[in-house]
């Protein structure tokens, strides 16, 4: 049965999903607004836990209640008022800092009071904070410490900033002095809780249409822009994934428990997290440093664990390598991937095998031994990855989904009884999803690609103060174009193949679409990234090659071949092998020949946000790595000429 249906009477090909004939808006129960859904759980179960931080002298998880949050949100919505703060959409709110207890008692504030709350994030740069702080007209800044000081310098550039609202210690008088020769107010938090408590206010809380948050987009290029999410909006989507999971028996529960640690800045963690307040889930912080992180899983326990292709691709490379150490224990690893992965063609999902209990259960401890599902978003996954997961995580449930902070974090996810990988599932039932030509790329919808175009009351409702770049992204018959080519499977699934603007014609005419071809190259075991390059003077395409160091360094121990990860990357046996075996990958994924590249170059260091080559989102800026690496490809390109040229020079002989 397919997973998506044709809408009736549509004349776009515009799909539904199948469990619906008509798009859901809201929770079963009536439930429009995040802090409607978070207040019915405190009057029903005000005391079970809500929110949690790894402290005391055990180091244990440390709670507060729904109760507590609520009270002290309360505290903190009629202290913001009592500062200065209008209970009205005309205010918004920064929040400048980690996943913590503060974040997210801040933006259950600004609902409270029909504020905007709005996530400010290091990565947008320097001048992009700035930028955010003055486009949104923030007067009050809850943050923590640390951004004191970018802050008080950029205070004259920042004129209407008014507020700041300290997160994680009292202010110091040093601190105190130096605002206020900057003409700003700098309170702790708890203070301002205090103040609220002392002189409580009328709680006018957000209605469906407005505006929850302003998440500003971080982009490959230009200004951010700030992507305006309606109460309803959000709602809408956590009604959609969770009739989904209802219909195959997930059910989230209060004795379900989330890790956060995925930035609060971005929709997809957002949406995991009010989706908990509604449904009565417990939320721990990570102690904020990514090298912790496996720590505070093993302590928590997590049973839901929302994750981006990076980390789950690290987990896989790490028992990769452990395992390929030995030739018992890789000898027989292989042969419990390769019976799990057989009941997963035959559409079993088990945990129960004896391959579970002697092989994967050490695995399992990795992220807390209780997970029963993992969600994955914000870029593709590799097929590898997936079923790797799939097999060792057993019964729990790894799902693949799709969407923008336009479409409020989610458009589309896997079913759970669907356990082929290399897709992102049906539209959910809170949205429509139809294809559109792009000519000029010749994707044709009629054929079946097209621009992934989404529509329903999960899409945003425009840019804040920007109406000329909303239409540019809303149609006037309210379709969302998301610039991502996508293209319907025969069991109504979506497959998301590159975005609008990467995929690029070569000489001959011919199309292609990068991101394809290095999710495919990535199959390779020695590949921890691509990058597919092409000129539309060349015939052909050629590539960076960031290799996996955790599979790469026992692999030339294996072979006898002597260095660090540095010399290795330089060694051309090593670069050999990684070019013929992702060739082998793109024969064995029937790429074109137009399609598989010619040369590779070797890079020693992973592409990262740090480094300024991935979003917050770790989509690859291509621009940024086509400009670092231009000279690279200069020299890719002379070398693949200069063999074309020798060929042709034989051949004439």
């Amino acid at each position: 049965m397919s997973q998506s249906v044709e809408l009736e009477g549509s004349s776009d090909g515009a799909r539904r999903s199948a469990l619906n004939k008509e798009l859901i808006s809201c929770m079963p129960d009536g439930v429009k607004t995040t802090y409607e859904g978070f207040l019915r759980k405190v009057k029903k179960a005000g005391h079970a836990p809500c929110l949690g931080v790894r402290g005391g002298p055990d180091n244990k998880y440390q709670w507060l209640s729904f109760q507590e949050v609520h009270e002290r949100a309360a505290n903190l919505g009629s202290g913001l008022v009592n500062l200065g703060c209008k209970p009205s959409q005309s205010t918004c709110i920064g929040i400048y800092g980690p996943n913590c207890i503060e974040w997210d008692l801040a933006d259950f504030a600004c609902q409270m009071h029909s504020m905007i709350s709005v996530p400010i994030y290091d990565t947008h740069g320097a001048e992009g904070c700035v930028y955010i702080i003055n486009h949104a007209d923030i007067e009050t800044m809850v943050c923590n410490g640390n951004k004191l000081r970018f802050l008080f310098d950029n205070a004259e550039k920042c004129s209407n900033m008014k507020n700041i609202i300290k997160i994680d210690a009292p202010v110091k008088p040093e601190e105190k002095e130096e605002a206020e020769k900057l003409g700003l107010n700098i309170v702790y938090i708890l203070e301002v809780e205090q103040m609220g408590a002392n002189s409580p206010q009328e709680k006018k809380p957000g209605k469906p249409d407005d505006i929850l948050t302003i998440c500003y987009t971080s982009g490959t290029t230009g200004t951010p822009k700030g992507v305006m999410i309606t109460h309803g909006n959000m709602i809408a989507s956590i009604a959609g994934l969770q009739m989904q999971y209802d219909e195959a028996g997930l059910v989230i529960t209060p004795e379900d428990c989330l890790i956060s640690y995925l930035p609060l800045a971005h929709s997809y963690e957002r949406l995991a997290e009010h989706m908990c307040f509604v449904n009565g889930v417990r939320v721990g912080f990570f102690r904020g440093d990514i090298k912790l992180l496996l720590e505070d899983i093993q302590e928590l326990k997590p049973t839901i664990f929302p994750s981006v292709p990076r980390l789950l691709g690290r987990i896989y490379d790490k028992v990769m390598a452990q395992v390929s150490q030995s030739k018992i224990k890789s000898l027989l690893f292989r042969k419990a991937l390769a019976s799990k992965e057989d009941y997963l063609k035959r559409g079993i999902v088990t945990g129960d095998t004896i391959w579970d209990k002697i092989v994967f259960k050490k695995i399992k401890v990795l992220l807390g031994g209780k997970v029963r599902l993992i969600t994955t978003g914000a870029a593709p996954l590799s097929a590898k990855v997936m079923t790797f997961l799939r097999c060792v995580f057993g019964s729990c449930h790894v799902l693949e989904g799709y969407g923008q902070t336009e479409s409020s974090g989610a458009a589309t996810i896997g079913k759970i009884t669907d356990t082929t990988p290399g897709h992102v599932g049906p539209p959910l039932p809170s949205c429509l999803i139809k294809l559109a030509d792009v000519p000029e790329k010749e994707c044709i919808a009629a054929n079946g690609r097209g621009e992934v175009c989404i529509k329903g009351p999960i899409v945003f409702k425009g840019y804040w103060k920007a109406p000329e770049k909303t239409a540019e992204t809303i149609d006037k018959d309210d379709w969302l174009h998301t610039g991502d080519i996508g293209e319907w499977l025969p069991t109504g699934v979506l497959m998301i193949v590159d975005r609008v603007k990467h995929i690029f014609k070569l000489a001959q005419g011919e199309y292609v679409a990068p991101e394809k071809i290095e999710n495919i190259y990535m199959r390779s075991p020695l590949v921890a990234q691509a990058f597919v390059h092409g000129d539309s003077l060349k015939s052909y395409v050629v590539a960076i090659i960031v290799p996996d160091q955790e599979t790469l360094e026992p692999w030339a121990r294996s072979k006898k071949i002597p260095g660090n990860f540095a010399d290795l990357c330089e060694n051309e046996e090593v670069k050999k092998a990684i070019f013929d075996d992702i060739i082998l990958k793109g024969k064995e994924a029937k790429l074109n020949s137009f399609e598989q590249v010619k040369a590779i170059h070797i890079h020693n260091e992973l592409f990262s946000i740090e480094n300024g080559f991935l979003t917050p989102t770790f989509k690859t800026k291509r621009p940024v790595v086509q400009k670092a690496f231009e000279g690279k490809f200069q020299e890719l390109n002379a070398e693949v000429d200069k063999r074309a040229q020798y060929v042709r020079s034989l051949s004439t002989i």
